[in-house]
């Protein structure tokens, strides 16, 4: 699927995750804290890309993004291979966890520099995927990725979600991409062929549900046009609440716990 693709599903599934599914299960979940991880688990769900040194989070932060590019690439063994498995999900998602509670002090004050660096980084992505910002250069990425992460590193320590955000948006990522012909490799570094052979489990190792068929193809665009609506209705919503509330720091340190 394409870049800009994968973002609206990152940012769809957070917005049903702490919509309809919170509700379901008798949580509330404010509107910062859904618009926020909105827009990290867009950018999380292009993270499985970083495997490709053209994609829109290789060039993300440059020229950091790019070096890490080069280096996940190489241990992934390629693109669509490594990072479009369920051990990626664990990895991202194991990797994310340990770096959320990081925090320094200087002159008395604590910053959360863990978490600072993760949304600086996914928001700068996700920022880039959907045209927020212009997809090359690097000064209104860096210019938006540190006031991202000046915010979420004076915040407040330890925030629970963003693994979460982290886990999802490279789950539906995998998932987007599985729904292409070329399928993904969820069973890496095996690449077993099927016991019996069937549509959705390939010979090569792979697994597709082919609903997309190519990426880029006008089945591609008629998926994604309901869940860009649904985004957009979701926001016209939580966009007003916000703004009638307030950014209301108290509420937003409940989910960031000591």
């Amino acid at each position: 699927m394409m870049g800009a693709s994968h973002a609206a599903t990152g940012a769809a599934g957070w917005l049903v995750l702490t919509g309809p599914l919170a509700q379901v299960a008798g949580i509330h979940a404010d509107p910062q804290l859904q618009i926020i991880g909105a827009l990290t688990t867009a950018g999380a769900a292009l993270i499985s890309d970083w495997d490709h040194p053209s994609a829109t989070i290789a060039h993300s932060l440059p020229p950091v993004s790019n070096l890490i590019a080069a280096g996940i690439r190489l241990i992934a063994g390629g693109h669509r291979q490594g990072t479009h498995s369920i051990l990626a999900v664990i990895a991202f998602t194991a990797l994310a966890a340990a770096l959320t509670p990081i925090r320094i002090t200087l002159a008395g004050q604590s910053y959360a520099i863990g978490q600072g660096i993760i949304a600086a980084f996914l928001v700068t992505v996700a920022a880039k995927a959907l045209r927020i910002i212009p997809t090359s250069g690097y000064i209104s990425a860096w210019a938006i990725g540190l006031g991202v992460g000046a915010i979420a590193a004076t915040t407040a320590p330890g925030a629970w979600w963003i693994p979460v955000s982290v886990g999802l948006g490279v789950s539906l990522h995998i998932i987007g991409d599985g729904l292409t012909k070329e399928g993904v490799p969820l069973l890496w570094p095996a690449k077993p062929a099927p016991p019996v052979p069937n549509p959705i489990w390939g010979q090569d190792g792979r697994f597709r549900l082919m609903i997309v068929g190519t990426t880029g193809s006008w089945r591609e665009w008629l998926l994604i046009t309901p869940i860009s609506v649904y985004i957009l209705m979701v926001m016209a919503e939580l966009v007003p609440a916000l703004i009638e509330t307030g950014v209301n720091l108290p509420a937003i340190t409940r989910y960031f716990p000591t």
